[in-house]
C-alpha cells in the first residue's frame, strides 16, 4: 500500500484513525519513535519481510519529523508491499504523499470548539444538548484529549445523563486536569501526590510523560527570556505568550500572575527555580520518557520525579 500522512495537529484524532486501521484489517500494528535506536532497522524489516501468507501490518512512525532528514528522506523511498501500510504522522503535510489533515481548532474559536464536543458526544452515543455542551466547554476548556476523558466518563450514564450529573463527575479544569497536575508538581504542592493516582487513572502514560515534559521546557523558555522580578502586568504576560508560542493562561500562571476572582494564590516560578535546576528536571523527564516506552512504571517513575523536585 503507499505511504499515509496524517498531519495536523490532532493526535486523538490520528490515534483513532490508526486504531480504525488495524481493526479494520485485523493487522499486526508496530509503532515506532523516533529515539529507538533501530527506528530504521525496525521499519525497513517490517516493510519488506513480508511472507506469502503473512498478514496486514500497521507501521506507525508517531513522530517523524523528529527523524534526522536522511533516515526521512529514506523512509519516503522505500518500495512498501501491498501488506503494509506505512503511517507517517506530522504536524505539517508531506508533499507528495496522500494522506489525511486533523486539525484542531484555535483556543480562541468557541463555536468550533462546541462543534467538536457536539460530535464527540455523538461519537459515545451521549445527548447533544447545548446546556451540556456549554458546561463541558466552560470547565474542561479546548484539550482534546482531556474532553475525550471527561466525555468517555460519562457513558455509563446514556440516556440519563443530565447537567446535575454533568456537576457531580466532571473534573473542573483551570487550563485541562494534566496542567492542573504539572502546575501542583511545578508549583511544589502536596497535592501532587494526590493527584497522580487519578491522572495515571485517566490518560496514557505516553501522555502525561509528553505533557509534563512541555510543561517544564515551556518554564525553562520564560526562566531564560524574562528578567525575575516578583510581579507582572498582563501586557508583559500576553507579549510573552506570542513571542514563545505558549498559551497566555500558562504564561500568567508560571509567573504568579493573579486574575480577579481567582481563589488560589498562584506561585511565581522564577522565584523557586534555577536555570540548572529546570536542566536536571527536564533531563530527568527525558529518561522517565525511555523508560515509560520502555515498559517502566509511570507512576513510581513519576512520583520520584515530584519527590526530586520538592527536595533538591
Amino acid at each position: 500500500m503507499p505511504i499515509i500522512n496524517l498531519s495536523g495537529n490532532s493526535e486523538l484524532k490520528k490515534e483513532e484513525y490508526v486504531k480504525e486501521l488495524v481493526s479494520k484489517f485485523n493487522a499486526e500494528y508496530v509503532r515506532v519513535y523516533s529515539d529507538y535506536t533501530d527506528r530504521l532497522e525496525i521499519i525497513k524489516e517490517k516493510v519488506s519481510n513480508i511472507g506469502l501468507f503473512s498478514k496486514k501490518t500497521v507501521i506507525d512512525v508517531v513522530d517523524f519529523e523528529k527523524f534526522k532528514t536522511s533516515e526521512r528522506k529514506e523512509i519516503l523511498a522505500l518500495l512498501v508491499s501491498d501488506d503494509v501500510y506505512l503511517v507517517l504522522r506530522t504536524q505539517k503535510k508531506i508533499k507528495g504523499i496522500s494522506g489525511e489533515e486533523f486539525k484542531l481548532p484555535n483556543v480562541w474559536e468557541e463555536e468550533k470548539w462546541k462543534n467538536l464536543i457536539s460530535e464527540m458526544l455523538k461519537e459515545h452515543g451521549l445527548k447533544v444538548k447545548g446546556d451540556i455542551i456549554d458546561f463541558l466547554f466552560e470547565n474542561v476548556g479546548p484539550d482534546e484529549f482531556a474532553l475525550y476523558n471527561e466525555i468517555k466518563k460519562l457513558k455509563v450514564f446514556e440516556k440519563n445523563l443530565n447537567l446535575d450529573i454533568l456537576k457531580d463527575v466532571i473534573h473542573k479544569y483551570t487550563l485541562s486536569k494534566l496542567d492542573d497536575f504539572c502546575f501542583a508538581i511545578s508549583e511544589m504542592k502536596e497535592v501532587s501526590f494526590r493527584l497522580l493516582k487519578d491522572v495515571v487513572n485517566d490518560y496514557e502514560p505516553i501522555i502525561i510523560v509528553y505533557t509534563l515534559s512541555s510543561h517544564f521546557i515551556s518554564l525553562f523558555k520564560i526562566f531564560v527570556n524574562v528578567e525575575k522580578k516578583t510581579s507582572f502586568f498582563w501586557p508583559e504576560i500576553s507579549k510573552l505568550s506570542k513571542e514563545l508560542k505558549i498559551p497566555s493562561p500558562k504564561v500568567a500562571r508560571f509567573l504568579g500572575f493573579k486574575f480577579k476572582g481567582q481563589k488560589f494564590e498562584p506561585v511565581n516560578h522564577l522565584l523557586i527555580y534555577s536555570e540548572e535546576k529546570l536542566k536536571d528536571i527536564i533531563k530527568r523527564l527525558y529518561f522517565i520518557d525511555r523508560s515509560v516506552k520502555s515498559g517502566g512504571t509511570t507512576e513510581v517513575e513519576i512520583l520520584n520525579l515530584i519527590k526530586f523536585i520538592k527536595e533538591c
